[in-house]
């Protein structure tokens, strides 16, 4: 056998073992590494006001009111969720998308607004009577959100 076809002999046989080790990866999800866990400020009791800076933890249907304002926000719902599954490997992280009910009750105001875990399709904060509310982070499950609440 000459150079040339043993090199080509060479060159097939890697590509076959390069190609069976990917479609072996592709069989076999692997475990996907943890996100790095956020640590935002104590989180206050959804059943207790939150302070215009501080951040508050509460789950669907849970709401909290704003201590200097009277402004009161309501975890809704999640609208969606097309994140990554625990133990699975992804091209993209995903997005949760959750829906708020922001209500200002001696004014009579009320608003709905969809904020997203990443921003890239919707916006990730919502300013509602002077006050600012960020999504922070939504659990894998979608049934606790984490939201930092500041002057707007």
């Amino acid at each position: 056998m000459d150079l040339k076809k043993l090199l080509v002999v060479l060159c097939a046989l890697a590509g076959l073992a390069c190609g069976a080790g990917s479609s072996a990866a592709r069989e076999q999800p692997v475990p996907a590494q943890p996100a790095p866990v956020q640590r935002p400020q104590p989180a206050r009791d959804a059943q207790n006001s939150v302070e215009l800076g501080e951040t508050v933890v509460l789950k669907t249907g849970d709401t909290t009111e704003v201590a200097s304002k009277d402004v009161s926000i309501r975890f809704a719902r999640l609208v969606s969720d097309s994140r990554c599954a625990t133990g699975m490997v992804c091209v993209w992280e995903g997005e949760a998308v959750v829906e708020l009910t922001l209500a200002e009750p001696g004014r009579g105001e009320r608003t709905t607004a969809a904020l997203a875990s990443t921003g890239r399709g919707g916006r990730q904060s919502v300013e509602f009577a002077a006050c600012r509310v960020d999504l922070v982070a939504v659990s894998s499950g979608g049934d606790q959100v984490t939201l930092r609440v500041s002057k707007a």
